[in-house]
């Protein structure tokens, strides 16, 4: 009976392993003969956002995704969805890959699995372009005033780093800025892709990274079951870092050089 039990689930799981490795052969099939890649993206400026006025896609996700397909001979169907259902989308089959400017997370790669990472990102601040800052501890001085926004990945791990400069909380961005624009503020803290755009946008601010912050990637994601997807995501990857495309994305869309190598050792 116990033989015959052991036989049983060792069939199952054969059975199971064979299934999984059929349905990712039939997804990298089935890309190659259709020559079409589907891709489930949510609309995110400087990434990747459609031009009313053109229809064209634009920002370094789009940028990228053009250079695929000249890359690859494989046209990208971008199918729009939201952040809330991008995961879901996946998993349902609606589409083979996310392409979006995910963050790669340790609480996402339960149900995703991700590529090596082409983007890296870290909580950054923004500080008057005139200030000499050069280390942390230039913010976090008796006196300063640093400004965030409640509730954010930001608030959470500064709150715990600075000790002499006052941390003040704001529930929007602005305000919380132009207290650093006026002089009112030292510092205001977010991550660096949103606080890098915005010190392109605003001449008078730029963008400093702390030496003790916390660093992040993105990555493109897929199903587990697609692992042939995954190496060929990663073989892209890998051949465009190599040839600096990445660090030509970071310059176009003025990203710090970071983005394109990860943080500075």
């Amino acid at each position: 009976m116990r033989k015959w039990l052991v036989l049983c689930l060792a069939v199952l799981v054969a059975g199971a392993f064979f299934a999984q490795t059929v349905n990712a052969e039939f997804i990298m099939e089935k890309i190659t003969k259709e020559k079409v890649l589907r891709v489930g993206v949510a609309p995110w400026k400087n990434f990747i956002q459609k031009n009313p006025t053109t229809e064209m896609y634009e920002g370094i996700i789009a940028d990228d995704l053009q250079n695929f397909e000249k890359e690859t001979g494989i046209k990208v169907e971008i199918i729009e969805t939201n952040w809330a259902g991008m995961i879901a989308g996946l998993q349902a089959g609606k589409w083979d890959a996310i392409m979006n400017g995910l963050g790669a997370t340790v609480q996402r790669s339960v149900s995703l699995a991700f590529t090596e990472p082409y983007g890296y990102y870290a909580e950054a601040s923004l500080v008057r372009t005139k200030d000499k800052v050069k280390s942390f501890a230039d913010l976090d001085k008796k006196g300063n005033k640093i400004t965030c926004i409640a509730g954010t990945s930001a608030h959470t791990l500064w709150k715990g780093k600075f000790k002499n400069a006052e941390l003040v909380t704001f529930t929007d961005s602005t305000p919380a800025m132009l207290e650093v624009i006026q002089g009112r503020a030292k510092a205001f803290m977010s991550d660096s892709l949103v606080n890098s755009f915005r010190a392109k946008e605003r001449p008078e601010l730029k963008l400093f990274i702390p030496e003790n912050t916390t660093w992040f990637y993105q990555a493109h994601a897929v199903r587990y079951q697609d692992q042939d997807l995954l190496a060929f995501l990663n073989t892209y990857i890998r051949n465009m870092r190599v040839r600096g495309w990445y660090k030509e994305l970071a310059k176009k869309w003025g990203m710090a050089d970071t983005w394109a190598t990860g943080p500075k050792n």
